[in-house]
């Protein structure tokens, strides 16, 4: 039996299937034995949004008429923002896609609970990066509103509902978050309430991402965040937009992370 489960959630654009692998090292390397008490499930939702961006890309590039300097950069930002407004209008229009997102944290969550052989009473963390952040913090408002996939779970067991809620969601560590793209033009901005009494959410930012932004201005409701700045990348990128990317290899928040985790784990 495990006795933590630690999820992951990835952030917008083309993405790696084992974004999470420096992560893994990282917290394998610093928690040492311990590690095999933590269920480690990672949520991956990329495959649901990035197929007619690729086609796009392909057909954009294609095009002999079209010139298009900077194409990292650009499918950078196509991809990733395609992602978001992929996501934003399956919410409000047809709403598969969201509700296939929301399904996605659902098997993680299931898989913890299988390693918790039912207990849902332990802790659970969730990283999320990116456009992660938003869909991580818009499944706990639905989970709290009994929206979306949350209106229709007759037939579940409670308990098993309230593991699936994120009752016992002790820490959400957010990274390059975006959230503040999403609801800026929304007045008044407010986000879920606590999901457990010693619930934490520790937000970090490098001051070089600009898709990475600190969340406690948003609104008095996200005064349950704790913004930290950190500097995230190499050479090449730790200074400019691409930065955004390398929060999963940053050492800091690995060890940030592996100590809330031994936190948890002390009996």
């Amino acid at each position: 039996m495990k006795d933590i489960g630690l999820v992951t959630l990835h952030g917008m654009g083309e993405v790696n299937l084992e974004y999470y692998a420096d992560l893994e090292r990282g917290l394998r390397r610093l928690l040492g034995g311990d590690w095999a008490r933590v269920s480690f499930q990672n949520v991956q939702y990329a495959h649901i949004l990035q197929k007619p961006q690729s086609k796009l890309w392909k057909d954009m590039r294609a095009d002999e008429e079209n010139d298009i300097d900077f194409l990292k950069l650009r499918k950078f930002f196509l991809f990733g923002f395609g992602d978001a407004g992929s996501i934003q209008y399956s919410a409000h229009n047809d709403q598969k896609k969201y509700i296939r997102v929301q399904r996605q944290i659902q098997t993680a969550l299931r898989k913890v609970l299988a390693d918790f052989e039912g207990d849902g009473s332990r802790p659970v963390v969730i990283i999320a990066h990116s456009l992660g952040c938003q869909v991580i913090s818009n499944y706990l408002w639905d989970a709290q509103k009994g929206r979306f996939i949350f209106s229709d779970m007759d037939g579940i067991d409670n308990a098993e509902l309230r593991f699936l809620k994120l009752a016992s969601l002790r820490n959400l560590v957010t990274t390059g978050c975006n959230i503040p793209l999403f609801i800026s033009g929304i007045s008044p901005r407010k986000t879920f309430r606590k999901p457990h009494p010693d619930f934490r959410w520790d937000n970090y930012y490098d001051p070089d991402d600009i898709l990475g932004w600190p969340l406690r201005q948003l609104g008095s409701s996200f005064q349950i965040v704790n913004d930290h700045d950190v500097n995230v990348g190499g050479g090449l990128t730790s200074w400019n937009p691409f930065s955004h990317s390398y929060y999963w290899s940053n050492r800091d928040i690995h060890e940030r992370l592996a100590k809330l985790l031994r936190a948890l784990l002390e009996p």
